[in-house]
């Protein structure tokens, strides 16, 4: 018989888990850590003091204090100051090339002018047609002058945060330029060996299978996802299979289940298939960089074989809870990583709700049964990672449930092959031969997912999930876990009121009111505006990362898109609606916008968005575009007086926008030539071609006569310039502020910014 304190100690490692993950939110939003050693204090000075459960929550109290000292920590590190350096360290992954000739990497053991600094993110240009550095490659040790910069986070709403993306990788600082580089060898650590290791057996798996099949196989064995297409990694994710292309616990999972299939077979004892499994796994985790799945799969996997070994009950959830515990204290930047989040729903699902599934049949055929069994465990496994899927994708794909047990039953045996040809790089015929059949069964694999990638209803849209959505999933869990928190008649209850309000939480509800965003992207120009449930957007940037997410999450559509010029910095990111699948309603052209100097991708994507049904108009000075709360009237160009082969900055749009009883002046990259055209007074300005010094002229600006103005540019100069010709009218940045957002009322209007 237990006693009631081990009992409640029992409970301690799984409550710990929920409590040092609140801990360490609390701590990411704090910019200080003295209330996390004041509350630690405490919380120890009542476990001393207390019994039973009251010990254990001051312990989990603790728990949840260590928690933030260390999500502050890890989320404000510390950090050299910017300006240039001579940086030396050693390459640690796989060489990215980019477009417009960018090279970025990482970089260990950095040190700026001899000082330790930790690890870099590291990047540089190359000329045109310019090579790759001779050399250049993972395990070298690389010496450059280069800027030291601080990488930023997000600067929309729901955009891309570089800055943590790099915290999770374990990464605080950013270095740009290879000035007076010099290559060497480095010196010996183990870690930088696997990335030279990792790479020729890469390069070896590439040759022995083809491009394609060995950059799958590396991709699936090694973790180098670079040289999967991009094309190919969304076909992937539409399918809700996209876990397949980065290594997780299923296959360090398959890894250690042909092992102990091989010691078995070897008639090895349970002492030697644990520690032969325990360090290959700690090995495949060194040769793959460390790669955080794999972390977490291994720890999970030692810790059983650990129990196994000292004969202790073995707890699923126990074991999940610490490895959960332990890799978030010495990761904790990896508690709000989508990977993390998704590995530990699975795991989640697996361990809760797979054996009641499992236990509503039980087939007396063998193969039936393990056809159940897999069937259950993939359904487990889905509802797990529901939330996370929902909150970070925004879609649910419809056949992930059928194509997951596919995966399951395939991919193994896919993988195994994977593994051989890979044992048989040192025979190269031997290895061809494997690498033969192997390919041959991944052209099958990628042929029958880019077909079903292409379907039109393969994913559910949906809203971005919240609160709300987290509390569906909680009692869904719940319900169905075989857990008996709740009594048998309130579960269906539970489950029912779960389902629901996670079908609620989902479905986008009616907006009443009406606000311009100016996106920050750079020296480009995006901006959306909302006027009820009326979109409309206003350019959409160079590349439309950020304006597409936000649009996406929201599950929003664009009734109207005005392209103010075809520039690829205004237009560019109509690439990012096509490949989000964004519908777009009617898109709005100024007069004469092909007959300017345009890129000719620019045209090519508006072919593209006209094939998939929408109207393309084509606008000129007088055109009024009514809206739910006012309208917007066209200025410039005038038909007749555009002139073909000219700047298409002459002859970019400028739009006056009533919203209420506030007017709007967007200009566009509107030149100071013709900028006289659409002087006409209003209460916000949007500065011409980011605030350029050929516009937005003194007299121009008297002749409007803004309250304020905003400026699309990331330029310090720039902005202080503008700020000199616009001194009686207040100025917002994107540069500095970030997105800025125009609330219009009847009242009058607010403006707010994200940073």
């Amino acid at each position: 018989m237990t006693s009631r304190t081990e009992r409640l100690l029992a409970w301690f490692v799984p409550l710990s888990a929920p409590a040092i993950a609140l801990g360490i939110l609390l701590g990411r939003a704090s910019e200080q850590s003295l209330p996390g050693w004041i509350a630690l204090g405490c919380a120890l000075a009542a476990a001393l003091l207390l019994r039973d459960r009251e010990r254990l929550a001051a312990a989990v109290a603790a728990v949840c204090a260590i928690g933030f000292v260390l999500g502050q920590g890890a989320y404000h590190p510390a950090l050299p100051a910017e300006g240039y350096y001579r940086v030396c360290g050693i390459v640690a992954g796989e060489i990215r090339q980019g477009d417009f000739g960018q090279v970025k990497t990482e970089l260990r053991y950095v040190t700026l002018d001899g000082k330790p600094a930790g690890n870099a993110y590291w990047s540089f240009y190359l000329e045109d047609e310019e090579p790759l550095p001779s050399g250049l490659e993972p395990g070298v040790q690389v010496s450059v002058t280069a800027k030291l910069y601080h990488p930023e986070g997000a600067d929309n709403p729901q955009g891309y945060d570089f800055r943590e993306y790099l915290l999770q990788q374990g990464v605080t600082i950013g270095v740009y330029g290879r000035e007076e580089m010099q290559l060497s060898a480095a010196p010996f650590r183990p870690d930088t060996l696997a990335a030279w290791l990792r790479h020729r057996l890469s390069e070896g798996l590439t040759a022995a299978m083809g491009a394609e099949a060995g950059g799958y196989a590396s991709a699936m064995l090694l973790g180098v996802k670079e040289l999967v297409p991009s094309e190919d990694r969304t076909a992937f994710s539409r399918l809700g299979i996209a876990h397949v292309l980065s290594i997780s616990g299923f296959h360090v999972g398959v890894l250690a289940a042909l092992t102990d299939w091989i010691l078995r077979r070897l008639k090895r004892s349970v002492l030697c298939r644990a520690l032969v499994t325990s360090v290959l796994l700690g090995g495949y985790c060194l040769l793959t960089g460390a790669m955080s799945p794999v972390v977490r799969a291994t720890v999970i996997c030692i810790l059983h074989q650990y129990g196994m070994l000292r004969h202790r009950q073995r707890s699923d959830l126990h074991l999940l809870s610490a490895s959960f515990v332990l890799i978030l204290i010495f990761q904790p930047c990896q508690l709000t990583s989508a990977s993390f989040q998704l590995t530990y729903g699975a795991m989640l699902g697996l361990m809760l709700i797979t054996p009641t599934l499992q236990s509503l049949w039980e087939p007396d055929n063998r193969r039936l049964n393990r056809l159940w069994q897999t069937l259950t465990a993939t359904a487990g496994a889905q509802i797990g990672v529901l939330a996370p899927q929902l909150y970070w994708f925004g879609e649910t794909p419809v056949l992930a449930l059928v194509l997951n047990m596919a995966v399951f039953l395939l991919t193994g045996g896919l993988m195994t092959l994977y593994w051989l040809t890979l044992a048989l790089l040192p025979f190269p015929l031997l290895a061809q031969a494997a690498g033969a059949v192997s390919a041959w069964l991944t052209s099958l694999m990628l042929g029958a997912v880019r077909w079903l990638g292409q379907w039109e209803y393969i994913v559910l849209w949906t809203k971005h999930a919240g609160l709300m959505t987290a509390a569906g999933w909680l009692l869904i869990m719940v319900a169905l876990s075989w857990l008996n928190v709740l009594p048998s008649r309130r579960r269906l209850a539970a489950g029912l009121a779960g389902a629901a309000l996670l079908t609620v939480s989902l479905i986008p509800l009616p907006n009443p009111h009406t606000e311009y965003i100016q996106f920050s992207v750079g020296d480009a120009d995006a901006a959306l505006l909302r006027d009820r449930d009326t979109v409309v957007a206003v350019d959409l940037g160079e590349d439309g990362y950020d304006i597409a997410q936000y649009l996406h999450q929201r599950r929003l559509g664009v009734d109207m898109l005005i392209l103010t010029h075809l520039h690829s910095d205004h237009a560019g990111g109509l690439a990012a609606l096509l490949e989000d699948d964004i519908p777009v309603r009617r898109c709005f052209l100024p007069e004469g916008a092909e007959l300017s100097l345009i890129e000719p991708d620019v045209t090519e994507l508006l072919k593209q968005l006209e094939s998939r049904g929408t109207r393309l108009i084509i606008l000129s000075r007088g055109d009024v575009i009514p809206l739910p709360s006012g309208e917007i009237t066209v200025l410039w160009p005038e038909k007749g007086r555009v002139r073909p082969g000219q700047d298409a900055n002459h002859y970019s749009l400028a739009m006056r926008v009533r919203l209420h009883e506030t007017s709007m002046l967007l200009t566009g990259d509107l030149s100071g030539a013709y900028e006289g055209y659409a002087a006409v007074p209003a209460d916000i300005l949007k500065a011409a071609h980011h605030g350029s010094s050929s516009s937005t002229l003194p007299e121009f600006v008297r002749q409007v006569s803004p309250q304020a103005v905003l400026l699309s540019a990331d330029d310090d100069e720039r902005a202080a310039a503008l700020a000199a010709r616009v001194p009686d009218a207040a100025l917002y940045d994107t540069g500095r502020d970030g997105a800025i957002t125009i609330r219009f009322t009847e009242e009058g209007w607010t403006v707010t910014t994200f940073k």
